[in-house]
């Protein structure tokens, strides 16, 4: 019965975990900028703007998993799905970049909660089987993400951005219902309190380092000399990227379980850098799908182990993982950055031997640690 009853509340994570991603994604891809542009907002604003979310992250993340250590984890993501619901309404009040950016702050803080205490959740849950079933609710999530921007640029086409707003909101209004059918875990915690660790430090430096590829290449994708002026293909080559990891997370996840969780953190971050390498010095559009796909399978291979990694070094899992998704989010907004001053040469391969710089540290520290 206690088995069943757990499985009954992995499908309802996974379900709200693709309406969560579903909703916010639809809420600024392709919807944001150009909503921001009907508003008369310049590029530098839009920059601003977009910019809002991934700082509210960075900040959020942490603090969300270390109350629901305190709280639970059930108070958490209750919140969370009343912002989901709340904030693509309140885009109808938005009239100039102020505004519009407190909103994406507001809205930032959805996902800053649910993301680390949901996969939090599923340790509680799953100890033994963390690994796969964090994989199933990454890939729920990646394919609403996937979805999200066909849906929403269809439907503005079609009828407008008051559309898409009101459909956010009711996915939002699912999540916030199916959070009151989460079973209440957590509260390890009688008091606040946090003491930092090297090693979930480093590991949080190795998802930072595969977020910071991510973003790179979903932002510079098409401006590569043999997809310019052919958008549809690298929209086309994003596309089986995320398929790739989707459909990969899981098994990536099941793998780490039974083989342990080095070794596919080897095997993927090695991926990763060659990837970098392959876009660092790419000379045919063959190379550039080869980095793309090689990526995919690196990344998923990597984060399907080292969150369930975090998880278990410390006692405080949503405290970790909330710590590492701070740390990812901060890789992923320098991505785009260091690409974008170095130049694509440079700056895939310096993501690249970054990664691998941090992958030779954490197993250095393992080393010296036994």
């Amino acid at each position: 019965m206690k088995m069943k009853k757990h499985e009954n509340a992995l499908f309802v994570l996974l379900l709200a975990g693709f309406f969560a991603i579903l909703g916010s994604t639809m809420s600024k891809s392709p919807t944001l900028p150009l909503y921001a542009q009907s508003l008369g907002l310049g590029k530098e604003e839009i920059g601003l703007v977009a910019a809002a979310s991934t700082v509210t992250g960075i900040i959020v993340n942490f603090s969300s998993g270390l109350l629901s250590d305190l709280y639970g984890r059930r108070k958490l993501l209750k919140i969370s799905g009343f912002v989901f619901l709340s904030a693509p309404l309140l885009y109808f009040l938005a009239n100039d970049a102020l505004t519009l950016a407190l909103i994406r702050v507001y809205y930032g803080i959805a996902t800053a909660i649910f993301v680390p205490v949901s996969l939090a959740l599923v340790s509680d849950l799953y100890p033994d089987r963390k690994g796969t079933f964090m994989g199933f609710l990454s890939s729920a999530t990646l394919v609403g993400r996937a979805l999200a921007p066909l849906l929403a640029g269809s439907i503005i086409y079609l009828l407008g951005f008051s559309v898409v707003f009101i459909l956010c909101s009711l996915t939002g209004l699912v999540v916030f219902i199916l959070t009151f059918k989460f079973p209440d875990t957590g509260k390890e915690l009688q008091r606040f309190e946090f003491s930092f660790s090297r090693e979930i430090f480093l590991i949080g430096l190795l998802d930072a380092a595969v977020y910071m590829a991510y973003q790179g290449i979903e932002t510079f994708l098409p401006l590569f000399y043999y997809l310019q002026g052919r958008a549809w293909l690298s929209g086309l080559i994003l596309t089986v990227e995320i398929s790739i990891m989707a459909a990969l997370k899981p098994y990536a996840g099941y793998l780490s379980d039974r083989i342990g969780r080095i070794k596919p953190i080897i095997a993927g971050m090695g991926l990763v850098g060659l990837a970098m390498l392959l876009l660092a010095f790419s000379s045919s559009l063959f190379l550039i799908v080869l980095g793309a796909v090689a990526f995919s399978v690196g990344g998923s291979l990597s984060e399907a182990s080292t969150k369930p990694l975090a998880a278990e070094i410390s006692r405080l899992r949503g405290t970790a993982l909330g710590f590492l998704e701070s740390i990812k989010d901060i890789g992923q907004a320098l991505g785009p950055v260091i690409i974008g001053f170095l130049g694509f040469r440079i700056g895939f391969l310096g993501i690249g031997l970054f990664g691998l710089s941090i992958l030779t540290l954490f197993l250095i520290y393992r080393h010296s640690s036994k």
